[in-house]
């Protein structure tokens, strides 16, 4: 794995001395480091035990350096790489072909979730059943599961988490699940496979109605719930289940496997909490401008690729937009 140049990079090395050094540096397009002349990491510390080394910095989000990253919303790819020797100094070092391992990763997020009451909520997990993933770069890995009879009763899902296979946490890149669109009797077969596989069955492809998406770094989500800050009509909750509810869903997982390991056995997916006590309001899921299809793909050898998405004024004529306010933040509402 290479590194994607130019990048931001810190630099934790052993010199001759056997004195740890850690610098701010940066990589140019040819993969050479040039040391940061703005050094913005702080309150370095290490710790050595044995074979394992743990360091921990300090660094602004946004240091208006141009040679920093920005850390800000969404998924961040961290790169790490070692060497074998120590240094004299890492100026000048190239480090365009290491020995490297990727992990991505949600750096802003809240840790601080609050719970739900546990006592109206039950646990519905929809997870993989040791799958064996094959050692190719890209699986995406498709499973359906049949709800049991209790949903012949509308529930609402509260929120949901991943579910991941602790060594596994490389590999699963995103997740969602899907409700297979159907008459609340059709059969649906519980295929188990890869998504792109001519054995899977041509009935499944009515599973599409994305009921939850996971992917890498995300952390819990959760649908709002009455607070004394929020109004009741934006108390929501996901349905599933009723008696004109079809009981067939589907989880798909895509599996990152760059270094092509072998006897990879997963039992990954999403964790829902549901209640048959409903909230106010049905939330819901809407998809604008996506469809899955060969047109996605980027041709090859392309400097830039435009994809757009447009809707119709069928649509857009029945939506309206309301705002709201909260210690001075703005909300936006679609309703359609």
């Amino acid at each position: 794995m290479a590194y994607q140049l130019p990048a931001d990079i810190r630099a934790l090395f052993k010199l001759f001395s056997e004195r740890a050094q850690y610098q701010d540096v940066y990589a140019d397009e040819t993969g050479v480091l040039l040391l940061d002349e703005q050094q913005d990491c702080t309150n370095f510390k290490i710790r050595r035990d044995r074979q394992i080394t743990k360091f921990t910095y300090q660094r602004k989000f946004d240091t208006c350096d141009e040679g920093d990253y920005i850390i800000e919303d969404g998924t961040t790819h961290i790169v790490w790489a070692k060497g074998l020797t120590p240094l004299f100094k890492v100026d000048g070092l190239n480090v365009s072909v290491p020995d490297s391992n990727m992990i991505r990763v949600q750096l802003l997020k809240n840790a601080f979730l609050p719970s739900i009451n546990i006592k109206h909520t039950k646990i519905l997990d929809i997870v993989t059943n040791k799958a064996q993933i094959p050692n190719t770069d890209t699986t995406y890995w498709c499973h359906v599961h049949k709800l049991s009879p209790k949903f012949n009763i509308k529930h609402h899902i509260y929120q949901y988490e991943a579910v991941i296979d602790k060594e596994n946490e490389g590999i699963v890149h995103h997740m969602e699940v899907f409700h297979c669109i159907a008459p609340a009797n059709t059969e649906i077969p519980l295929y188990v496979g890869s998504c792109f596989s001519s054995e899977r069955p041509e009935s499944t492809q009515v599973c599409k109605r994305v009921l939850a998406a996971w992917a890498m770094g995300a952390t819990m989500f959760m649908y709002p719930e009455l607070t004394k800050k929020l109004y009741p009509l934006q108390e929501a909750g996901l349905p599933i289940g009723g008696p004109d509810f079809n009981k067939y869903i589907m989880l798909e997982v895509h599996y990152n496997n760059p270094k092509l390991r072998s006897g990879i056995i997963d039992s990954s997916g999403i964790r829902f909490y549901v209640s048959q006590n409903l909230r106010p309001m049905d939330a819901g899921i809407i998809e604008l401008g996506l469809e899955y299809t060969d047109k996605m793909a980027i041709p090859p050898g392309q400097s830039s690729f435009l994809l757009s998405g447009f809707c119709v004024s069928e649509c857009t004529a029945v939506v309206s937009t309301d705002y709201l306010f909260e210690d001075n933040f703005k909300y936006g509402i679609i309703r359609i």
